[in-house]
């Protein structure tokens, strides 16, 4: 009876420890998912844009709610107008309702910015600007910047000019925000004027006009671009491009003057179709999101990349036809993000909260993915 009662013992021993070895011997994937993950801290979130009734405002709200139905954070917005008080004034808002994070849309106020979150033990990131030169510091709690343009706006301008040599345009005006708030635009342009002489030395593409935010003031710039070239064919539309040049341009003595823009609205495919618009382009707010997402959160969660650097890299997605804007629809700004930019999962195999294997390059590759890869990883589920 007595070995009867310790074999049953036994028995019962080697069932338990064979449950508890099932359970949590096999629970390792070679580092790909860190334990800190089920016990990550709930993170609010700040940001903070000019307004969020444009393509770029709404996408990055839309964005943010499907993190939020994601990942255990909440985003907080604030609007500011364009000067550094006001810009200021926002964070300040933000920084008292107690966010542990800031995104900014733009490097307004830099270093003071970063010194306030700072004494608040808040990080910041700018998602709308390449910082490299602008930032001298060494702040923990700063995790830089977004390159925009593919990081490269030279040669951006560069691939302009080879769509407009390709529609055979010759006489090409420039128009863009001034360069203190738009420093890319001058190298697009740049970018732009030496490729067209290298590709068609005929060619002319005039000075830059510039304007200051306002259709009025946009449809003056259209208006002296027409005064001076009066065998202007075409405009590179750079300062909202397609919300406030290409509406001018229709407005004008030459309604039928083509344009190579940048934005993306709601007008875009017809544009493309009518052949008024040779080409246009946005930034993926996804993946500007994303990137500047994936830093905060897991340095919130006191996580951060060893390989990390001071300015990520995003795309900048440029549509000439219709099916290209079609992909763009589909795969940049669906109203269902699961099948967008960047998904939820795609984004935690690149975060270090979730992976210890994480990299910030492995980030970087995910954020600055084409349209053409985009579609291909969708395609491929």
């Amino acid at each position: 009876m007595k070995m009867k009662k310790l074999t049953a013992y036994l028995l019962a021993a080697i069932t338990i420890f064979t449950l508890t070895f099932s359970m949590t011997g096999c629970s390792s994937n070679n580092g790909s998912a860190d334990s800190s993950a089920s016990t990550q801290k709930p993170v609010k979130i700040g940001v903070i844009l000019y307004n969020y009734t444009d393509i770029q405002g709404k996408e990055i709200k839309s964005y943010a709610s499907y993190l939020e139905q994601n990942f255990n954070v909440k985003f907080e917005y604030a609007t500011v107008g364009q000067s550094e008080d006001q810009h200021i004034s926002g964070l300040e808002n933000l920084l008292n309702k107690g966010v542990d994070a800031v995104i900014s849309g733009y490097d307004t106020a830099l270093d003071n910015s970063i010194k306030m979150c700072e004494e608040r033990g808040v990080y910041y990131g700018v998602a709308l600007g390449d910082i490299q030169s602008s930032y001298k510091g060494n702040s923990k709690y700063f995790v830089g910047g977004l390159k925009q343009f593919n990081g490269d706006p030279e040669k951006f301008g560069e691939t302009y000019a080879e769509i407009a040599n390709q529609k055979g345009l010759k006489h090409i005006g420039v128009i863009s925000f001034p360069a203190f708030t738009f420093v890319d635009g001058t190298k697009i342009a740049d970018g732009f004027k030496k490729k067209m002489s290298q590709l068609d030395p005929s060619a002319e593409v005039y000075d830059m006009e510039t304007f200051m935010y306002t259709p009025d003031l946009a449809k003056a710039a259209v208006t002296n671009v027409f005064t001076k070239h009066s065998n202007v064919d075409s405009i590179l539309g750079l300062g909202s491009g397609m919300d406030m040049i290409y509406p001018a341009i229709k407005d004008s003595t030459k309604p039928s003057t083509k344009i190579l823009s940048l934005g993306y609205n709601d007008s875009t495919m017809a544009a493309i179709k009518g052949g008024s618009v040779v080409a246009a382009g946005t930034n993926n707010y996804s993946q500007i999101v994303a990137n500047m997402f994936a830093q905060l959160y897991d340095r919130v969660n006191g996580k951060s990349y060893s390989d990390w650097s001071l300015n990520g890299t995003v795309s900048y997605p440029i549509v000439t036809n219709e099916q290209e804007v079609t992909d763009f629809q589909n795969y940049v700004i669906p109203a269902d993000k699961s099948k967008g930019s960047v998904t939820a999962d795609e984004l935690k195999k690149v975060m270090k909260t979730f992976n210890s294997n994480a990299t910030w390059k492995d980030l970087n590759i995910l954020t600055n993915r084409s349209l053409a890869e985009i579609k291909a990883a969708r395609k491929a589920l």
